[in-house]
């Protein structure tokens, strides 16, 4: 009968044995030395040769030329073994055999001798699914067997594994077989079949398995069923459900030239082509894996999962991107992957992951905005453009200063490829903002301007309608109004200051401030007047009571209020007329542009 390639190629004698070196060598080691143990666990992802190494240390304990570091093969006991007869060496499926009872039996089986041979070894496969009370069985029996029985249990999940059980045992981990050793074993089956196989196919065959050279064999036996002695790569990866590697470049090639819609057009081909979505992006992160690695240390054979004519198509296409971009569509992808595993619509996810993909160059990192904020650089520069065009010097201007047009004299201003984050605008709008409030320190005004500095060297410059627009300072009450909502709003008061930001009439006194309302709002905001008081008293440095007055009442105050301003200017007389008069209130006039419109006295004047 037909005999698959992953029997056939089986190892027959340790030195056949891939990739687990450390555990073969330590094995003959022991039998050269005599210090064979009772019980062994051997553990490892599936396809690593844990039974196949089970079996070689039971043909090399019974060989009859042995115990033997190396077994012959041609004796009863290693051909008997080999061939799944040998009376002494016992197999068991721990999946169906698992449970106290079978453990029971193979206790009373181990306490007699071998039949013919020198060890009576049992081989327990899957041990990790033995039940709990057949593993508490098991414990006697594993610490203390008789001289002739040897245990050997293999498993792919170890951690389910009681201690005490791995605490009886010598425990060896299988590790998976790296990317060039099972493209050489397959290079070597090939050969020896006759099956001519490009480089490609056997690269995509090496990768399918992950680590498991039998599941690469197992890929390698069904592209023979399929394509006979001819292998090709991209056939072989239409029978693995894996995708072009046209569709693989396709998609980093729309990532560089930032096209959305080829992205949609791979997922669409995908989707026609009857691809496993999730397998496409394993692809790709295998892929940029490589792309990463060829940025940090050159296009190495032996760190790259690819055949040579890959490894070249891959040193071009990572220079088109940076190892901080190549990082950003590793974590990317990685995160698409786990979505993927648990999506109900696994198109979507791809294509919005991909999507993501083409906008990931276009992210700054927070440590590039700090290092811009500490050195004080906050926006990039603008490219300049003549007549649509961009200028060949790749000279560049800054932001157009407010007021001015965003069209200059030297071509339009427009923004690069990437354009200013709202990190970037919000720190440039602050800036503006600093720029034109004033300070308040010990209740005086003092300008934040560059016109602070003019006219503190005595420069002095022909004032004009438009200067006077722009360099308006807000008055003292301007600005504890302005710090009045701003803690109203720290302090989640958001109506209350939506109600205050619409008064339009202050009053502020020395000890009082009048807030106007309207009419009937009054007794709505009477339970808050206690928290402006506080606010407004901490703002000012002194204690100010903040009373309200009916918005009505603004009229008639007002109208009195001038007609007795009217008497006492058009007498000459009064207390009002000597304060306007005043040399210090008429500088202060001066100071700020604005007369003096109103007048309080203070009780008692």
């Amino acid at each position: 009968m037909y005999q698959v390639i992953a029997r056939t190629w089986r190892p027959q004698r340790f030195s056949e044995v891939i990739g687990q070196k450390h555990i073969t060598e330590t094995l003959q080691n022991a039998i050269r030395r005599s210090r064979i143990g009772h019980g062994y666990v051997f553990s490892g992802q599936r396809g690593t040769g844990k039974t196949s190494v089970a079996r070689l240390f039971a043909k090399a304990l019974n060989c009859h030329s042995g115990p033997s570091p190396e077994p012959c093969g041609e004796c009863d006991s290693c051909l008997e073994i080999t061939a799944g007869r040998a009376v002494d060496v016992i197999e068991i499926d721990a999946a169906s055999n698992r449970g106290i009872d079978a453990v029971r039996e193979l206790r009373e089986t181990a306490r007699y001798a071998p039949a013919r041979d020198r060890f009576k070894v049992f081989i327990i496969d899957e041990a990790h699914q033995i039940t709990p009370e057949g593993f508490n069985a098991l414990l006697k029996t594993l610490e203390e067997p008789p001289s002739h029985v040897v245990f050997l249990l293999a498993t792919t999940e170890v951690h389910q594994f009681p201690e005490t059980i791995l605490s009886r045992c010598q425990h060896f981990a299988f590790r998976a077989i790296g990317f060039s050793e099972v493209l050489d074993h397959l290079q070597r089956i090939c050969s020896a079949e006759k099956v001519e196989a490009s480089p490609e196919a056997l690269a995509a065959l090496a990768a399918s398995g992950e680590g498991s050279i039998r599941d690469s064999l197992s890929r390698l036996e069904q592209a023979i069923a399929a394509f006979g002695n001819q292998l090709e790569g991209e056939s072989v990866r239409r029978l693995l459900g894996a995708a072009t590697t046209q569709l693989v470049e396709a998609v980093f090639s729309a990532v560089h030239t930032h096209d959305r819609q080829a992205i949609l057009e791979v997922v669409e081909q995908l989707v026609k082509d009857g691809c496993q979505l999730n397998h496409f992006c394993s692809q790709l992160i295998r892929s940029v894996r490589n792309l990463l690695v060829v940025r940090v240390a050159g296009p190495l054979p032996h760190l790259l999962e690819s055949s040579p004519q890959e490894i070249e198509r891959l040193t071009k296409t990572a220079q088109l991107f940076s190892e901080e971009n190549l990082l950003r569509f590793l974590d990317i992808l990685l995160h698409l992957y786990q979505d993927l595993r648990h999506s109900m619509e696994p198109r979507f996810q791809l294509e919005l992951g991909l999507l993501k993909l083409v906008d990931a160059e276009r992210l700054t990192s927070i440590e590039s905005l700090l290092a811009r904020l500490e050195t004080g650089v906050s926006l990039p520069s603008l490219k300049t453009t003549t007549s649509g065009a961009e200028t060949k010097n790749g000279s560049s201007t800054t932001l157009p200063a407010a007021g001015m047009s965003n069209e200059s004299k030297a071509g339009k201003v427009s923004y690069p490829t990437s354009s200013v984050s709202p990190f970037e605008r919000d720190l440039q709008r602050k800036k503006e903002l600093n720029s034109s409030v004033a300070t308040i320190s010990d209740g005086q005004i003092e300008p934040v301007s560059q016109h602070t500095s003019s006219s503190a060297t005595g420069d002095k410059k022909p004032a004009s309608s438009s200067q006077d627009i722009h360099s308006h300072q807000p008055s003292r009450e301007e600005v504890w109004v302005h710090e009045v909502l701003h803690a109203l709003k720290e302090r989640s008061k958001p109506l209350l200051a939506s109600f205050i930001e619409d008064v339009q009439q202050w009053e502020f006194g020395e000890r009082e401030v009048v807030i106007r309302l309207a009419s009937g709002m009054t007794p709505m905001l009477e339970a808050d007047r206690p928290l402006l008081s506080q606010i407004v008293s901490q703002i000012a440095g002194r204690p100010i009571q903040v009373t309200f007055g009916e918005e009505w009442k603004q009229a008639n105050t007002n109208s009195k209020k001038s007609t007795r301003g009217e008497k006492a200017s058009q007498s000459g007389t009064g207390p009002g007329n000597t304060v306007i008069q005043d040399a210090e209130v008429q500088e202060f006039e001066k100071l700020f542009g604005k007369p003096v419109t109103s007048i309080r006295l203070g009780k008692g004047k």
